[in-house]
């Protein structure tokens, strides 16, 4: 009959309040954590599923030879979508003149995620293309067309063949970027390499096979390929290789939003456990009575054990529609406000609210239920008596175990977690003493006061012990509410400092000494924004301390004894682009030594992460070969570079006084707003060479 008795007493108790607060606390926690794990799982996978574009694909395998059929025959029969793409470079010939550019051969298929774009003349409004170019044609870049003075309908020699440009090719999902090496883009047919006679036996090639379909199908081919892959030829990519300033933005803001519901889940425990408290205090006469009738004490802990299991999983169950409704709503709103779909979520946000939930309701209520257990039956004759304080420190282990697990499902970071359960319990034990001493204080002053002040005080201090607490979980909750406010300002701040409005959107290469002056009258004139120009010098780093660099090392080397000793650095394995100024550049920030002003010693300062991994600090003396002339300077300052600014960045930057002298090309980047993307022509029609 026990079950019975339970679920009676459970119908009789919820006319009463505290097991109402105890319901409502734990759906406000559940619903907290649900609604926003939902959104910011949702919100990641749909920026994984957009970042996928930037592979034209969900996984790409890169190899330097022909990629074996069997293979190709493994990914279909795991279901998955495929397409080839090679790329090489090559001379392009048309009208007389000749460039050097990227052959990109796809096959049917091509993308598999994201979309190519063309349009019917440079620098023209573009429309969403339909196929791949036809045999015989080619779709080439907007930079080939001022290179080569091409016009639509010209012919484009390439190796063994004569393609037609038919399209302006002006978005390619996988296009990749480097302002220093890329060449304008044509685009062909697979079916068309063959013919074009370039891919020979130790031709500069990359064969890519794309793969697109469900994650599992993905996992599963990804666990059978790995194995039989060589490092110094294939190359296997996903973007979740890839870490941008937006992912890690991204990844900071649900586990800001996740701790952020910590409030409310900290809340939700505290009205949870003087509920709780309260709720059992009220029943120390049922037990009692129980008891005296003859029922064990076993018998008595199903009742109550399932009396509140039933309140929690109501609760939790109620949690979850409304959180899963308010996170829907918010959903709706993202997508009616940027135009965009986000995936379904998994389990995972499901299984971390109702845990949440039921791990609160449990640890919460430990104690007071295990007081209610120990109930004497001579409580029926003597009211002052209670259970026994034994499991007393159990409660603060419960309580503090359980906030800590809490912090650490959110943050997945045990050191976080750590400081933030750290500094708490400190905050925690300096305001239990400051309350303690403000009871205290409140009784002397009631003395004084009125009848009804006296009365009250003398309240408080016959409770002063929960009522200690209770000031302990309100002060910490509304300490939790300022910082929460804090760190949302400092989050925002962080986001909006990663694309300014006025970002630059395009880069200026090949910039004549002779032609800087002229270009940034044309851009005053015009009214375009436009950065600084960096002049550049090709150079190779060869030494540090005298002692020289080695370039990348193979596998090869590595694992023979003549591998590099200790002491060697790796260096870069090709020519840096080097560049001079005076005044330190937006967006980079000294973190070591000095920057140096007029100061005319040679000098160089490095990027932060080179630093680190070249084990290079302030004093060593580097040396460069630039056109054969070798010189050595020594590291004055390490600079933290914001590589997000889409500003040109240099990994080193020397004084004016060391490369001056060398002859330099310059680059640059400028805002230009979509509409007046014509102007490009016209505006950059007197200078030829700058691409």
């Amino acid at each position: 009959m026990w079950h019975k008795i339970s679920w009676r007493l459970l119908k009789h108790e919820l006319r009463r309040g505290e097991l109402t607060i105890m319901a409502a606390a734990i759906v406000l926690s559940v619903t907290a954590v649900l609604s926003l794990a939902l959104f910011t799982e949702r919100l990641q996978a749909g920026l994984t599923e957009r970042s996928a574009e930037f592979l034209a694909a969900d996984r790409v395998l890169s190899s330097r030879r022909d990629i074996p059929q069997d293979w190709l025959d493994r990914a279909k029969e795991e279901g998955l979508r495929t397409a080839d793409r090679v790329v090489f470079n090559s001379m392009a010939f048309a009208n007389e003149e000749l460039a050097l550019v990227d052959v990109k051969a796809v096959s049917e298929g091509y993308p598999l995620r994201g979309e190519l774009r063309t349009a019917q003349q440079p620098y023209a409004a573009d429309e969403l293309a339909q196929g791949l170019p036809d045999a015989g044609e080619a779709w080439v870049a907007a930079a080939l067309f001022q290179e080569l003075n091409l016009s639509v309908g010209d012919n484009l020699e390439i190796g063994d063949s004569t393609f037609a440009v038919t399209r302006v090719l002006t978005y390619e999902p996988d296009v990749g970027f480097s302002v220093f090496t890329d060449s304008p883009n044509v685009l062909i047919n697979y079916s068309e390499l063959e013919g074009t006679g370039l891919i020979q036996p130790g031709s500069r090639v990359r064969f890519n096979l794309l793969f697109a379909g469900e994650n599992d199908a993905l996992n599963r081919y990804e666990e059978w390929l790995k194995p039989q892959l060589n490092d110094d030829t294939h190359n296997w990519r996903s973007i979740e290789d890839g870490d941008s300033p937006l992912a890690r933005s991204l990844r900071r803001a649900e586990r800001f939003m996740l701790l952020a519901s910590l409030l409310g889940v900290v809340l939700a425990a505290t009205a949870v456990a003087v509920a709780a408290q309260r709720y059992c205090q009220r029943n120390y006469d049922v037990v009692a009575i129980f008891k005296t009738l003859g029922a064990q004490r076993a018998q008595i802990q199903k009742v109550f054990i399932l009396h509140l299991l039933l309140l929690t999983g109501f609760s939790i169950v109620t949690g979850l529609v409304l959180g899963w409704l308010i996170q829907g709503q918010v959903v709706d709103l993202v997508a009616r406000y940027f135009d965009v779909n986000l995936p379904a979520g998994s389990g995972r946000g499901y299984l971390l609210a109702a845990g949440t939930g039921l791990v609160s309701a449990v640890m919460f209520t430990l104690y007071p239920l295990l007081r209610l257990i120990e109930i004497p039956p001579l409580r029926v004759l003597n009211r002052e008596l209670t259970g026994t304080d034994r499991w007393r420190w159990l409660h603060w282990v419960a309580s503090g175990g359980t906030i800590y697990l809490l912090l650490w499902l959110y943050s997945q970071q045990w050191l976080l977690s750590t400081a933030l359960f750290a500094g708490g319990a400190l905050a925690a034990v300096v305001l239990l003493l400051v309350s303690r001493f403000f009871i205290r204080a409140s009784r002397q002053a009631g003395m004084q006061a009125g009848s009804a002040w006296r009365l009250a005080m003398a309240g408080l201090q016959r409770r002063a012990q929960a009522n200690s607490v209770q000031m302990l979980s309100f002060s910490t909750a509304i300490m939790l509410l300022l910082m929460v406010l804090a760190l949302r300002h400092e989050l925002l701040a962080d986001w909006q400092k990663q694309l300014p409005d006025d970002a630059p959107n395009y880069f200026l290469v090949n910039v004549a000494e002779d032609s800087v002056e002229q270009l940034k009258q044309r851009f005053d004139e015009r009214d375009v924004q436009v950065n600084d120009m960096y002049p550049i010098v090709p150079g190779r780093m060869t030494a540090v301390n005298d002692v020289a660099v080695v370039d990348e090392v193979s596998k090869e080397e590595r694992e023979s004894e003549e591998a590099p000793s200790s002491e060697q650095r790796e260096g870069f394995g090709r020519e840096l682009s080097l560049t001079w100024r005076d005044t330190l550049p937006p967006n980079n920030t000294v973190v070591a030594g000095q920057w140096w002003g007029d100061d005319p010693k040679p000098q160089v300062s490095i990027e932060s992460e080179v630093a680190e991994r070249m084990r290079l600090g302030i004093g060593d003396e580097l040396t460069f070969n630039i056109g054969g002339e070798v010189f050595s300077v020594p590291v004055t300052s390490i600079r933290e570079v914001n590589w997000g600014s889409l500003q040109p960045n240099f990994y080193m930057i020397f004084n004016t006084a060391t490369l001056s002298d060398f002859p330099a090309s310059y680059i640059s980047s400028f805002n230009l707003p979509e509409e007046r993307k014509s102007e490009l022509y016209e505006l950059f029609k007197p200078f030829p060479q700058v691409s």
